[in-house]
């Protein structure tokens, strides 16, 4: 005979497995103290001591920590002014200028595909238009290839002239040539050392039709682009860790130190004029600087992170609103904001703030994946404390998870699922 009551035995047996299951989830090892004891040297935390490391070396595993980070903590920062307080000039930093820097003094050099345009007395069948060749030559008529990338204007003018006097052209006393720059070209250059994307970069690219009738027709050309900070920021900027006091230019055996905190803190800067072929080092301090993690002319400006919110109260991903604008965050969000636009933060005080975050991010100094766990409601409550609230990098993810409440509760409906049809016997 079917009954539609469950027996007394029934009742014990089914409270006994619920009890059970409760004890064996209260009971079980959690991953949060290992996720803890790998954050003590998390990259995001500005209180880090630090990693140690080998010049000129891949990243590995093993690195020595405890470096001191105290000298670092200013670098970069914004200056603060005082109007009852004289401004103390013995600090000012020198500005680089042709007479103290040789790199600086040689001016913006050709590079391949530069528009140049060539103007001689008296010489009809050489006055016109001439691109810098791939080879770094430009090509006259009976006089042949001439090197023109890595010179100046002034030294490409004479080496035309004397070319004309070799071939017996022109006399050396009517030889005079002029040379005006149409269009600065594209160029590549190197970049190396605590950017976010390393390698190969291509700076100064015009959009098709951004010139306008008057400046094509004009002599000479302006570019915003070909600098020092166009490369940095070509490669995805500086990472938190830069030595910016120290970027290192290399070219063609010359090598220069320069200052680009003022990019950062307000100060004047003097940003080099790069040519192809041009090597840029931005060196590693080893210590997270919280100063450098903010859009800047050297810094990204937003970045990506991933994004998982499969909570009960929210159902998936996209009724959580966890889609492109909240997962393209500013640059210098930290993991609050990053909970706050996953949508981990807020709902039912007893059953939601218990929630737990799960940031991966990646040490670009040593190469190794790093995790770590925080609760919600440690967030909302110590958000400025740097070992609870660390900084999110590119290509971060985070991912949201349900209370322990919420847990037993999901526990409980799926009791009752498997209950339901033994009611039904």
């Amino acid at each position: 005979m079917k009954h539609l009551n469950l027996t007394f035995q029934s009742i014990v047996q089914i409270c006994i497995i619920l009890l059970f299951t409760i004890c064996l989830s209260a009971c079980a090892k959690h991953s949060s103290k290992t996720i803890d004891d790998s954050s003590l040297r998390f990259y995001g935390m500005p209180s880090d001591a630090g990693d140690d490391f080998l010049h000129e070396q891949p990243p590995g595993s093993i690195f020595a920590d405890g470096l001191n980070c105290k000298q670092f903590e200013g670098m970069g920062a914004a200056l603060n002014y005082r109007s009852d307080k004289p401004i103390n000039l013995s600090n000012t930093h020198i500005e680089a200028s042709g007479e103290n820097d040789p790199i600086l003094a040689q001016g913006l050099l050709l590079s391949p595909g530069d528009l140049v345009e060539v103007l001689i007395e008296d010489g009809d069948g050489f006055n016109g238009r001439y691109i810098v060749d791939n080879s770094g030559y430009v090509k006259l008529p009976l006089v042949g290839v001439i090197e023109a990338a890595g010179s100046s204007i002034n030294v490409l003018e004479a080496k035309i002239e004397l070319a004309l006097v070799r071939a017996e052209i022109f006399q050396p006393a009517s030889a005079s040539v002029t040379i005006q720059v149409l269009n600065w070209a594209s160029i590549k250059v190197a970049v190396a050392g605590a950017v976010f994307e390393p390698g190969t970069v291509l700076i100064n690219k015009k959009p098709i039709g951004i010139q306008n009738s008057e400046h094509l027709e004009a002599f000479g050309d302006y570019s915003t682009t070909r600098l020092l900070s166009e490369a940095i920021r070509a490669a995805s900027g500086i990472r938190p860790d830069a030595k910016l006091d120290q970027i290192i230019l290399i070219r063609k055996g010359w090598q220069v130190q320069v200052d680009m905190t003022g990019m950062l803190s307000g100060n004047l800067v003097t940003d080099y004029p790069l040519v192809a072929g041009d090597r840029v080092i931005v060196p590693s301090t080893g210590c997270f600087q919280a100063q450098l993690v903010r859009p800047s002319q050297i810094t990204p400006k937003g970045f990506r992170v991933f994004m998982s919110n499969l909570i009960d109260a929210a159902g998936d991903n996209s009724s959580a609103a966890v889609g492109r604008y909240s997962t393209s965050l500013p640059y210098g969000t930290r993991l609050l904001q990053a909970a706050v636009s996953a949508n981990c933060v807020g709902g039912k005080d007893w059953t939601n703030a218990p929630r737990r975050v799960v940031l991966s991010s990646k040490n670009p100094i040593t190469g190794e994946t790093q995790v770590i766990e925080r609760s919600v409601e440690d967030l909302m409550t110590m958000p400025n404390q740097a070992r609870i609230n660390p900084y999110l990098m590119p290509n971060d993810a985070v991912a949201c998870y349900d209370s322990t409440i919420t847990n037993y509760r999901d526990i409980a409906k799926t009791l009752a699922d498997i209950i339901v049809p033994f009611k039904l016997l």
